[in-house]
Parts: structure tokens; C-alpha cells; sequence
């Protein structure tokens, strides 16, 4: 019985220390657990006026996020990829009573934000990183004369991002990036000035263990859960 105790308690704290120390592995996969978005939505007008009705932000719901980082492969570590994905529509209502936004409402759905192919955010000393990203959505919307715009797919131009990112050693990342060029659209009223879509993001994640380590944890809880004393 002592025997059979030892080997289990021993195959369950291995897994563990796997699952702990595998945040410290190159590259890592890391999923985020809570994650959302503020967005600002301004004129290219030379003063960044603000375009939104309300005057203020639009929080937006993020779901399906991961991230990968490599610790190991620059000084203080590396941000391979990113990809954040909205849990819903993005609805933008616009101050159609300005005279220079010709825009009611404009909405944004199936939308992703990566990482730009080939770009990769090298970390300071400090954590901070700048890297390059992308937004793909389809976009519709409303002119203020109801005329209904799209659909159609939009395709952000590459937009540089800077950011912070910080990991624990029990396993969790913090992940922030502000002022992410998301879309730019242009008006139907010649003359008018370009709508620019900027958003802050942040999250914190959890490290998504390699599948030999969930493996081997799984067997230890069940073997935990299973042994039985023997007379």
C-alpha cells in the first residue's frame, strides 16, 4: 500500500512541476482567461476629433485569444504571434451631427486582430514590445441618409502597436497593447475625412500545458482518485 501511495503521489507531483516549469519553455502557447478592448474612433482630420456619438469609448467583449511567447529567444524573451478574436459584433455609432461624418452606425463582424506575417515584438528590459499587426472583418453599416453600406471585407493595412507583456512562474501572462490601428474607412462624401478605429487591449492568460504534460497530470489525479487501501 505505502508503495503504491509513494509512486502515485510521486507521478502526480512530477506532473505538476511539469505544468509549472513548462512556462518557462520556448515557445509557449499561452490562452487568455479574461481579455477586452476599449476603442476609440476619431477623424483624420489633423486634430483627432472624436467620431463617436456618445463622446466617449466602445468597450468591446474578446474571445478565443492566445498568444505565443518565446522566453528564450532574445535576452528577455520574444512575442512570436498573437490572435485576438471579437466575441461578438462590433457596433460603432458614429456623431452623424458633425457635418464632416457622413456615417450613421457602422458594424464590424467576425473580426481578428494578428500579428502581421513575419513580425515578432522583441521585449525590453522593461517588458515592452512593439510588433506589427493586422484586422480582418467584414464591415456594414448605415449612412445618415439610411443609405446602407456593405457588406464588404476589410483588410487593415499593417499597423505598428506597442505593448507590455509579463509572465509568472506559476504560469499566467499579462498582456497589454495600446493604440492598435484596427481600420480606417473612407467616407462617401468627397472631401471628407477618413474614420480611424483605434483600440487598447488587455488581458491575462494562463499557459496551455504541452499535451504529453496534461497527459501525465491526468494520470496522476486519476491515479490519486482510484487507489484504494489494501487490508
Amino acid at each position: 500500500m505505502l508503495k503504491v501511495l509513494i509512486q502515485t503521489w510521486s507521478l502526480a507531483a512530477i506532473a505538476l512541476l511539469l505544468v509549472s516549469s513548462s512556462a518557462n519553455a520556448a515557445p509557449a502557447l499561452y490562452s487568455f482567461d479574461s481579455g477586452s478592448a476599449v476603442l476609440s474612433v476619431t477623424l483624420d482630420d489633423g486634430f483627432g476629433t472624436n467620431a463617436l456619438a456618445s463622446g466617449g469609448v466602445v468597450n468591446v467583449t474578446l474571445d478565443g485569444d492566445q498568444v505565443v511567447f518565446d522566453s528564450l529567444a532574445t535576452l528577455y524573451g520574444t512575442l512570436l504571434s498573437l490572435d485576438l478574436t471579437a466575441a461578438g459584433p462590433i457596433n460603432i455609432d458614429l456623431d452623424d451631427a458633425n457635418p464632416d461624418i457622413a456615417t450613421d452606425t457602422v458594424t464590424i463582424t467576425n473580426a481578428v486582430l494578428s500579428s502581421a506575417v513575419g513580425s515578432t515584438g522583441v521585449l525590453s528590459s522593461l517588458g515592452s514590445f512593439l510588433i506589427d499587426t493586422e484586422l480582418e472583418g467584414t464591415v456594414t453599416g448605415v449612412l445618415s441618409d439610411t443609405t446602407p453600406i456593405g457588406p464588404f471585407l476589410s483588410m487593415s493595412l499593417t499597423s505598428g502597436a506597442s505593448g507590455t507583456l509579463s509572465t509568472s512562474p506559476g504560469g499566467q501572462i499579462y498582456l497589454g497593447i495600446d493604440a492598435v490601428n484596427i481600420a480606417t474607412f473612407a467616407q462617401a462624401t468627397p472631401g471628407a475625412p477618413n474614420i480611424i478605429v483605434k483600440a487598447d487591449f488587455d488581458f491575462v492568460g494562463t499557459l496551455v500545458p504541452e499535451p504529453g504534460t496534461a497527459l501525465l497530470l491526468g494520470l496522476g489525479l486519476l491515479g490519486l482518485g482510484t487507489t484504494k487501501p489494501t487490508r
